[in-house]
């Protein structure tokens, strides 16, 4: 089973419309018809709600944009291996990366270049909507 890990700088662009947003719709949509499974921690339900009060989206918007995700619950393990993560990167993205390697995801779908940094580093490709072929770069 494929886990593309995605964060909110990733999935946001489902909720909002942003020059990247067509090419992540058809990178997500391509993969669940192939079967693939999309994960992030529940940090991304906040992140979310959150992003959608500043731009007055629907919290049912939220809800859809999340009912395809598999949604992890970090523990405290996660949060340990969060704080351990090398490099300067913000501590939700750290949690976000220790949530993918947790789940022993296949990739890391981000748009943010220093959290994609976090997660190479700690052994996670990343994916890349924005190729046509979403190659992981």
């Amino acid at each position: 089973m494929t886990i593309h890990y995605v964060d909110a700088s990733a999935w946001a662009k489902l909720l909002v419309d942003e020059p990247e947003s067509g090419a992540l719709a058809a990178y997500v949509d391509e993969r669940l018809a192939a079967g693939e499974t999309f994960a992030s921690s529940h940090l991304l339900v906040t992140e979310l709600h959150q992003l959608a009060a500043r731009v007055s989206a629907a919290p049912t918007d939220v809800t859809a944009v999340l009912s395809v995700l598999a949604l992890t619950l970090p523990d405290a393990a996660t949060y340990r291996a969060a704080g351990l993560l090398p490099g300067s990167v913000r501590s939700l993205d750290a949690l976000h990366v220790a949530s993918a390697l947790d789940l022993g995801a296949d990739d890391f779908v981000s748009f943010d270049e220093r959290q994609l940094a976090a997660a190479a580093a700690a052994g996670i490709p990343a994916a890349n909507p924005s190729t046509a072929d979403g190659d992981s770069t």
